[in-house]
C-alpha cells in the first residue's frame, strides 16, 4: 500500500542518477582529503585490522580498539567484520584507497536507503532537498566517509531504523513488510555488535518492538525473521568465540560506576547532542575552542561569510526541532510515532549513561542519528509549503555545499588527511605484504 500523494520517485530520472553520481564523487574525494575526527591514530588502526588481515592471510577475529580516555579501560570488539570491510576490497583491488571507495559506495547506499524512505513517507519534501541535506550534513560527511568504526556502524544503523519503524502498524502504509522490517533490525544489530560499544542503545528498540508485535498476536514469526536477519552477522562471530570464548572482548564492565550524578544532570546536553546530528554542527570539526573555529574562518576567507551562516543557522536548527515539536499535531504519516520514539531515545540515551564513567561524547551515541535525520525531516515537512522557508532551504544547502567542498580543499593543501600522511606507507606495506609497514597494533589488542 503506497502513502496517499506520494509522487513517483526519480530514481529512474536521468539527472537523479547523475545526482547520486556526483554526491558519491564528492563524499568519496571529501573522505580522501578531510582531517581526522578524533584522532588520526584511530583512523590507522581500524585500517591497519584489515591490512593485516590482508597481507597476513588471517581470520581477523577481533575488530576496533576500545581505548576510553576517561579510564584505563581497554579491549577490542569480537568479531570479524570490521577487518573484512577493509581487507575484501584490498584483496579486489590492492591499491591504498580500495577501503574508502568501498566504504563510501557502503554508506551512499544505506543514506539512499534512508533518503527514498524519508520521501515516501513525507512526499512534500523535495527529493533534492532530502538527498542533498543528509549527503553534506557534518555528522553525516565527516562519519561517514573516512575508514573509523562508527563510520561503517552508520550503515547498520540506518537499517535498523527504518526496520524498527516499519515494525509498527499504526505508522501509516506500510513501504517496508513486517518480516523484512525484523530481518533488517536483526541484521542491523549485530552488525553495529561487531563495530561500536553503542549497539547496546539497540537492545531496547527491539524489545520494544517484539513486545508490540507480540501484543499484536505475532511472537514466533518476529523472533524468526530477527534470527534470519542475524546471521549473516553472527557467522562472523562464531569463530571468535569459539576459540576465545565469551569471557573476552565485549566487556562494558570497564565503564560502569555508581551514579554519576553530573550525567544525571545532563539532560539538556543529551538533546542538544541527539539534535545536532540532524543540523549543521560545523564548529567542532573546524576547531576545539572558539578561538580555533574563529581563527579558521579568518584563516580561510572564502568561508567567513558561510561559516558564520552555517553557525547560526547549526544552533538555531535543534530549537525549532523542539519548536515543531511540541507545536505541532499531526495524525498523518507516524508523525506521533516519530515524536514519541524520539522522545523514548533521548531519555534512554540520557538514563544509559547515568552508571557511566565515560563522558557523554556525541560520538558515544552516535548510532542514534538516523532517527535524529528521520525526526528532523519530519519537522521540517510542517514547513515544505511555504514558499520563503523553500527559498532558505536553497540558499542553506549551496551554502553547506560550498563549504564543505573548500573545507576539503582547505584540508588537501594543508596536507591535512591520514590518507594524504600514510598513502606511500600503505602502498609499501601492500607491496612488501607487511601491515607493519604501516603501523603495529597497539600493545594490548588480541588481533
Amino acid at each position: 500500500m503506497k502513502p496517499a500523494d506520494t509522487p513517483s520517485f526519480p530514481f529512474r530520472d536521468r539527472k537523479f542518477l547523475l545526482f547520486l553520481l556526483a554526491a558519491f564523487c564528492f563524499r568519496f574525494l571529501f573522505g580522501l582529503y578531510c582531517p581526522p575526527i578524533i584522532v588520526g591514530e584511530d583512523e590507522t588502526q581500524i585500517y591497519t585490522i584489515g591490512l593485516k588481515s590482508f597481507t597476513t592471510h588471517t581470520w581477523p577475529a577481533f575488530g576496533p580498539d576500545v581505548v576510553s580516555p576517561d579510564t584505563a579501560f581497554t579491549t577490542q570488539i569480537p568479531g570479524a567484520l570490521q577487518g573484512l570491510l577493509v581487507a575484501l576490497p584490498l584483496k579486489i583491488m590492492p591499491i591504498p584507497e580500495s577501503p574508502i571507495l568501498f566504504l563510501n559506495l557502503l554508506s551512499l547506499l544505506a543514506f539512499t536507503f534512508l533518503g527514498w524512505y524519508i520521501c515516501r513517507r513525507l512526499p512534500k519534501l523535495s527529493p533534492y532537498f532530502v538527498f542533498t541535506w543528509l549527503f553534506i550534513a557534518p555528522w553525516s560527511l565527516h562519519y561517514t566517509t573516512q575508514v573509523l568504526n562508527p563510520s561503517y556502524a552508520a550503515i547498520g544503523a540506518i537499517l535498523f531504523f527504518i526496520g524498527f519503524l516499519e515494525s509498527f502498524q499504526s505508522f501509516g502504509p506500510r513501504l517496508v513488510p513486517i518480516p523484512l522490517s525484523n530481518l533488517l533490525m536483526g541484521f542491523g544489530l549485530f552488525w553495529v555488535f561487531q563495530l561500536h560499544m553503542s549497539w547496546v542503545l539497540l537492545g531496547p528498540f527491539m524489545a520494544v518492538s517484539l513486545f508490540i508485535q507480540w501484543r499484536k498476536g505475532r511472537f514466533f514469526q518476529p523472533i524468526l525473521f530477527v534470527l534470519l536477519g542475524a546471521i549473516p552477522m553472527l557467522a562472523l562471530l562464531v569463530p571468535t568465540y569459539l576459540r576465545y570464548g565469551f569471557t573476552t572482548g565485549n566487556d562494558v564492565h570497564g565503564f560502569m560506576s555508581s551514579l554519576n550524578w553530573s550525567h544525571v544532570r545532563a539532560l539538556p546536553s543529551v538533546v542538544g547532542k541527539f539534535l545536532s546530528f540532524a543540523s549543521f554542527e560545523m564548529p567542532r570539526f573546524i576547531g576545539s575552542s572558539f578561538a580555533e573555529r574563529s581563527d579558521y574562518l579568518l584563516e580561510n576567507r572564502e568561508l567567513l561569510l558561510p561559516g558564520v551562516f552555517l553557525w547560526i543557522v547549526g544552533l538555531l536548527q535543534p530549537v525549532a526541532m523542539i519548536y515543531l515539536a511540541v507545536a505541532k499535531k499531526d495524525a498523518r504519516n507516524g508523525w506521533d510515532v516519530v515524536r514519541w520514539t524520539t522522545l523514548g531515545c533521548v531519555l534512554l540515551v540520557w538514563a544509559s549513561f547515568w552508571f557511566a564513567v565515560k563522558s557523554i561524547g556525541s560520538n558515544a551515541i552516535y548510532i542514534t542519528f538516523p532517527l535524529a535525520f528521520i525526526f528532523s525531516f519530519y519537522c521540517w515537512n510542517f514547513l515544505a509549503n511555504s514558499s520563503r522557508w523553500r527559498l532558505f532551504a536553497r540558499i542553506f544547502l549551496t551554502m553547506g555545499i560550498f563549504f564543505q567542498a573548500f573545507y576539503a580543499y582547505a584540508a588537501y593543501c594543508n596536507n591535512d588527511s591520514v590518507y594524504l600522511q600514510t598513502r606511500i606507507r600503505i602502498k609499501q606495506a601492500i607491496q612488501q605484504n607487511d601491515y607493519r609497514v604501516l603501523a603495529e597494533r597497539r600493545p594490548h589488542t588480541l588481533y
